[in-house]
């Protein structure tokens, strides 16, 4: 990258401008506003003009691949030469035009950006955080896992083919993980236009500032309206980044005055579920076999014409019920195993018997570096799986809101008009505490439109045990709390390896103590 030295004056005026409106989240309209109000005393040229000055002086240019207006697919790999959507059959081009797509998606280049950090003594001193950690015999990070201490004992493959180097066998090598989440615009429903940022996290960097949004890499954003159908093809030019930099590219170490190969590598892919399903091509949670991880069959009340799965312990009958500390785990060779099958079999119908069999409808993306393992490599997201899910689900049973189900023979659903003291109180509760800790809090009972993870989280852990005490039934209290002291055990900087094995059995426990 090009230092502010050597920019003129001119340029200076650009990217401070610039710099400006992304520090103060004005928009373009804006921005052409003030250039028009306060053009007698700046010059400053207009958002377009300096955007792509920017990239060229910073050298990363961005690429642009057309893409399904309903953002199906990239017209990437096996696409490249369609001229309609595969999926949805929308045309590619303009009418009447040739060449001049419809929508475009567009990915900032991985690489140029990786070099530029060893141009930077700060970035590079940063960096340098994965090469002097030592693990003291707990789990604090993503490198006293068993997949990373695997990795530095397995030669990089990349389309199969083996080199002759390990992953992360150079102190320069950078470890990361690529996160995919959609999220709604315009606070629509979920009915509303969607996109889905794509997004690196540097695990080499240290985990105090490895999450902070100035250290977070964005590859692009896949635009909506919808969700792409086939997240591979969108990002294929990652994936072809990713093979380049397994391999190593020429970069240069401004500390070192010398000239190296930089290598990186993929960890994990990370996101929300619906995301990761399209990554890993699986049918995902409205399948038989819904789990990533292991491969127990789901149920569905038939009789009710219900056609939401289940995956209970004891299924109804008392067949094949599963022992919870002995699931029958999947394995990443079984991806690769049953994509020969699905293409081996002789009609539709039968591939998508053995895609509903088995969960998997083909190969994931992002395999043409072997640093990802399929099954246990793909880390299930906690604020999606608990602060998004399993949190909320468990207040809107104890509501008698969850999916019309009510409580039997039990006494959990607690009355409207407790729950309407309980949000009284929960306003009051959270009043005077610090907006470090939290943002205000709704009332619970009738207004949970603006609940985030973070507002779930803390009342659950927090607010609900006090709240709910005296009001829900003493076991059902006693089995909630349990819950909060499992939740934060794992959000703990650091554990034990004993604390594992100790909290693998409270979580079985919990589960089980639920179905009764």
């Amino acid at each position: 990258m090009i230092g502010r030295a050597e920019l003129s004056p001119q340029d200076l005026d650009d990217i401070d401008a610039f710099k400006f409106r992304m520090v103060a989240n004005l928009s373009r309209t804006a921005f052409g506003q003030m250039r028009k109000a306060f053009r007698r005393r700046l010059d400053i040229h207009s958002l377009y003009v300096v955007t792509h000055k920017m990239a060229m002086l910073s050298r990363v240019m961005p690429q642009w691949e057309d893409c399904c207006p309903n953002s199906c697919v990239a017209y990437t790999k096996k696409y490249k030469e369609l001229q309609e959507c595969p999926v949805c059959g929308e045309p590619r081009f303009r009418l009447g035009t040739i060449r001049r797509s419809r929508r475009v998606f567009c990915y900032i280049p991985l690489i140029p950006r990786l070099k530029a950090l060893y141009a930077h003594p700060e970035s590079i001193k940063e960096l340098q955080y994965r090469m002097n950690y030592r693990s003291d015999g707990s789990i604090s990070d993503v490198f006293d896992g068993e997949h990373y201490q695997r990795l530095l004992r397995t030669l990089v493959t990349i389309d199969g083919r083996q080199l002759n180097h390990y992953y992360f066998s150079d102190p320069r090598d950078i470890a990361f993980s690529i996160c995919l989440d959609s999220y709604l615009l315009y606070k629509r429903n979920r009915s509303g236009p969607s996109a889905m940022p794509i997004v690196l996290q540097l695990y080499s960097l240290p985990p105090q500032i490895r999450t902070h949004l100035a250290r977070l890499i964005c590859l692009g954003v896949i635009p909506g309206p919808k969700a792409p159908k086939e997240l591979d093809s969108f990002l294929a030019p990652f994936e072809d980044e990713c093979a380049a930099l397994a391999a190593g590219v020429a970069a240069v170490d401004y500390l070192a005055q010398e000239e190296f190969e930089l290598h990186a590598y993929n960890l994990f892919p990370l996101g929300d579920i619906i995301a990761i399903e399209k990554m890993l091509n699986i049918k995902g949670h409205n399948g038989i076999t819904p789990c990533r991880s292991c491969s127990i069959q789901a149920v569905r009340n038939v009789t009710g014409g219900e056609k939401t799965y289940y995956v209970p312990l004891m299924q109804p009958g008392g067949e094949n019920t599963w022992d919870p500390t002995d699931l029958p785990l999947r394995q990443h060779s079984q991806w690769a195993e049953t994509t020969c099958q699905i293409q081996a079999a002789p009609t539709k119908k039968m591939k998508n018997e053995i895609a509903v069999e088995s969960g998997i409808k083909g190969m994931p993306a992002l395999g043409r570096v072997g640093s990802i393992d399929y099954a246990r490599g793909v880390p299930w997201d906690f604020m999606h799986l608990l602060f998004e899910n399993v949190v909320p689900n468990l207040v809107h049973l104890w509501m008698g809101r969850f999916k019309g189900l009510d409580e039997g023979v039990e006494d959990f659903i607690l009355s409207k008009k407790i729950w309407d003291q309980i949000g009284e109180e929960t306003v009051a509760a959270v009043k005077n505490i610090p907006s470090a800790f939290v943002r205000s809090l709704k009332n619970i009972s009738n207004n949970q439109s603006n609940y985030t993870a973070e507002s779930w989280a803390f009342w659950f852990m927090f607010v609900g045990p006090i709240l709910l005490h005296g009001r829900l039934p003493a076991r059902y209290h006693a089995h909630y709390c349990d819950l909060v002291g499992i939740i934060k055990t794992c959000i703990e900087f650091s554990l034990k390896r004993d604390d594992i094995e100790h909290l693998h059995q409270r979580i079985v426990k919990w589960v089980e103590e639920y179905e009764m």
